[in-house]
Formats: structure tokens, C-alpha cells, sequence
């Protein structure tokens, strides 16, 4: 049976496998910091996975800690808003009393619409290189997850497969609609070397969006949308202009002028002499004025 995932909140588990002390908390604010801020401060292990959170999350406020470190770095929980998304990131021991890094996991805890808990899921996944599901310690995370949390190992693997499936569901959504756009474009390109030019940019990004979605990358899959996006821009402004054929313009001595005498297109020429100073005639109309007093 598919797993279905809840239409607001989602809870993963994730192992940390990789931890140092590269951030600190503002012990004024409980404001999340680099190891550099100079106020007061206490150090904290942030740990892969929630730098991993935080770094693909578009519009994120400043991360405050809801239970700050204490002796134990690396035992914490945050939370942040990044525009409709709530996250929170508690870091936990589970195994051999959290002496080293991979003792411990994080609990994530999603609020906000499916698709942007999707996409930041499917971008965390793809930089972590190693699925989070996967614990170095699995039966000792078992009988953490029954007892500490609101999943089990099945369920939690579920949870975050089903996200990414959705939004890379998503990204090749995008690209067959981009594919159609194309597509209903090629008949312009018949006997146009221009317009050919065109299609085959798109038909070059449609390979590059497919080719970065088979390897996980979404920045890769949408930075070749823009580019289908602009080559269609000007694949459509080709179309209309070769809808337009010469009979409906005129020539007059050297500027291209339409039907309702706009100035379409000069040649070289033709602007220097509009725009050469040593060109233009001056007439000085005060000696007549002067002459006749």
C-alpha cells in the first residue's frame, strides 16, 4: 500500500553522520550564529543534516533555539519560518549516550504545504549524498523511534521517499509542459534557419532538464527551464515577425518605414548622416532680422 502523506505536516528522522562546532547561539537572543559573532555565546554542534535544512530553505528567518545547547553541544532544538514553512530540528542522542557523532539523529518536524515540503526534502536529499533514513545504529533507533517520536524506521522511510517522489514528480511535470510548448513551436521552423536555431536550443535544454532530474538536481532542471523559457521567447517573436512579410513596408531613401511611417530600421550610413553634427545645415535667421531695422 502507498504510503500517504499528511496534507500539512510531515515528521522525519534523520541520522547525523557529520558534526562540528562551526555555529554558536547568541545567548541574548537564542538567535542562531556563525562561530565568529562576537557577542556572548555558546557553542553548537549543528551537524549535516540541519545545515543541510537550513542552507535550501529559500526565505529563512534567523533560526532560534527553543531548547539551546548546554553541556552537551550537539543535544538541541530550533525552529525557523521560511515564507509558508514552518521547520523545527530537534538534535537527540540515541545510541552509546551521544559520546560520538553518529549516536545521535535529528527530528524534523515540517508545517506548510505539500509541495514546498516536497522540493526542500528533495533538495536536502540530493546534497546529503547518503539516504538520512539509513541509521548507523538501527535497532538501538528503532526503540528510540517507538518511544520518542511520532514514526518508526518503516513509516519514517516512507515519509521521506514519498516527499522526494513528489517533487520530482513535480520537476518532470515542468519539463513536459515546456517539451508541449516546443513542440507546438517546431512548425514555424520549416524553411527558417533562424527559427530552426531556436528549436534546437530547446531541444538542447529539454536533454540538459532531463538529464539533471535523472540526477537529482533540481537547480540544474529549473536553470534549463529558464533557458527553454527564453529561447521560446524569442522562437514565438521570430514566429510573428515571419508572419509579417515586406509588402506592407516601404523604403525611403535609406530608412525602412511600415504603413503608418514609423522608422523601423536604418543602415549604417543612413545614421551617421541623421547624427553627424557637420551634416546639418545652420541658418542664421538674425542678420536678416538686423538687415531690415
Amino acid at each position: 500500500m502507498d504510503h500517504v502523506v499528511d496534507p500539512l505536516r510531515s515528521v522525519l528522522v534523520a541520522q547525523v553522520r557529520k558534526a562540528e562546532a562551526s555555529h554558536c547561539m547568541d545567548t541574548a537572543t537564542g538567535l542562531l550564529r556563525g562561530r565568529h559573532f562576537q557577542g556572548p555565546k555558546a557553542t553548537v554542534y549543528l551537524g549535516d543534516v540541519g545545515q543541510a535544512f537550513l542552507a535550501h530553505l529559500p526565505h529563512p528567518e534567523t533560526p532560534m533555539f527553543t531548547e539551546p545547547p548546554g553541556y552537551n553541544e550537539q543535544r538541541w532544538t530550533l525552529t525557523t519560518q521560511s515564507g509558508d514553512l514552518r521547520v523545527e530540528i530537534a538534535s537527540v542522542p540515541y545510541w552509546g549516550w551521544g559520546l560520538v557523532t553518529s549516536g545521535y539523529l535529528n527530528i524534523v518536524t515540517l508545517e506548510g504545504p505539500l509541495q514546498e515540503r516536497s522540493r526542500l526534502v528533495f533538495d536536502v536529499v540530493s546534497s546529503l549524498g547518503q539516504p538520512p533514513w539509513e541509521m548507523a545504529h538501527g535497532r538501538a533507533a528503532e526503540r528510540f523511534m517507538s518511544r520518542h517520536s511520532e514514526t518508526n524506521a518503516k513509516r519514517n522511510e516512507a515519509e521521506w521517499r514519498t516527499l522526494r517522489s513528489n517533487a520530482k514528480t513535480t520537476l518532470s511535470e515542468h519539463i513536459q509542459r515546456f517539451a508541449l510548448r516546443g513542440e507546438q513551436k517546431t512548425a514555424l521552423a520549416k524553411d527558417d534557419e533562424a527559427v530552426q536555431g531556436w528549436v534546437d536550443a530547446v531541444n538542447d535544454d529539454l536533454h540538459m532538464a532531463k538529464q539533471a532530474l535523472a540526477e537529482d538536481n533540481a537547480p540544474g532542471v529549473e536553470r534549463a527551464l529558464a533557458r527553454i523559457e527564453a529561447s521560446l521567447i524569442h522562437l514565438e517573436a521570430s514566429g510573428e515577425s515571419a508572419l509579417h512579410e515586406p509588402a506592407d513596408r516601404f523604403t525611403v531613401e535609406g530608412l525602412v518605414v511600415d504603413e503608418t511611417h514609423t522608422l523601423l530600421l536604418t543602415d549604417a550610413s543612413t545614421v551617421a548622416m541623421l547624427t553627424s553634427e557637420e551634416e546639418v545645415p545652420f541658418v542664421d535667421l538674425t542678420a536678416g532680422a538686423v538687415e531690415e531695422e
